[in-house]
């Protein structure tokens, strides 16, 4: 009995910290591998807080670290917000530009450009030619998002948090049919058909 009680226990506990975990590491650069600069890297995003981690490296020579990553289907992207591990001092030198794009639409993410301070950037969803042609739709299934960072003159490494929020829309049971109205109706035709054979 108690071995019993401590099992039940023990599921309903770690039910409970896997509905309340935060944030789910979908690419890490440190445990995954380098990211290249033509973006062959591809990750799918699943409801909750997406985390891509990745590193620039102190340069020259330049480098540019580039992901893509996809919208399954029934979620909705509510946020993208890119951090550093710190702000960064006077002496660092830097020169790294971003830029987040979405195969529904053309570049649509203005803030997403020159990066000077290292301060946390959260994207602001329109397209490429500015707020007056409407914001971007976060809700297209399979829309493939790419993610990129480059930098021309990094004097020490920069570490880099991506993170991709995500909801998922609640799915709308279809009605099945009335299965044994229709199996009905078949047996009725069929024994109608032996009828008039006879």
């Amino acid at each position: 009995m108690i071995k019993k009680i401590s099992g039940i226990l023990l599921c309903s506990a770690l039910m409970f910290s896997a509905g309340t975990a935060s944030a789910l590491v979908i690419y890490d650069e440190a445990v995954n591998g380098d990211l290249d600069a033509i973006g062959s890297t591809n990750v799918n995003l699943v409801a909750g807080d997406n985390v891509i981690t990745g590193s620039i490296n102190q340069t020259p020579p330049a480098e540019t670290d580039r992901i893509k990553f996809i919208q399954g289907t029934g979620l909705v992207v509510n946020s993208i917000i890119l951090s550093f591990a710190g702000v960064w001092n006077a002496n660092d030198g830097q020169s790294m530009n971003s830029a987040l794009f979405n195969n529904v639409a053309n570049l649509f993410d203005d803030n997403f450009g020159s990066i000077t301070s290292g301060s946390t950037i959260a994207a602001s969803f329109f397209d490429s030619f500015g707020p007056e042609t409407g914001a971007l739709s976060t809700t297209t299934e399979g829309a493939i998002w790419d993610f990129q960072l480059s930098a021309g003159t990094v004097y020490a490494t920069k570490p880099w948090t991506l993170t991709i929020n995500t909801t998922a829309t609640p799915v709308t049971p279809v009605p099945e049919p009335a299965t044994f109205a229709l199996l009905g109706l078949g047996l009725a035709g069929l024994t109608l058909a032996r009828r008039k054979k006879a």
